[in-house]
């Protein structure tokens, strides 16, 4: 079986130098897929945050169509993630 090996370059801070690793075909899917879950993560996290600071703003402005649109995103959002 071949395996095909990706080089990884981690550039430090001196230019001239660099720092690289041979990775196998699984070891760069695990990374790839680690660095998916982190984004999912942030990008989950932040539309989370977003909304609560929207359906705040509705009950603040008293405005009750805006917040049970922005409850139902919140809703339709964390059940999505759970």
């Amino acid at each position: 079986m071949f395996t095909f090996k990706k080089k990884l370059k981690l550039m430090k801070y001196n230019k001239n130098s660099s720092v690289s690793y041979n990775l196998t075909e699984e070891q760069s899917y695990t990374l790839s897929l680690y660095a998916q879950l982190i984004l999912d993560e942030a990008c989950y996290k932040y539309n989370q945050e977003r909304l609560k600071a929207s359906i705040d703003k509705a009950i603040d402005n008293k405005d009750q169509q805006e917040f049970m649109n922005k409850s139902n995103e919140y809703q339709n959002l964390v059940s999505r993630n759970t």
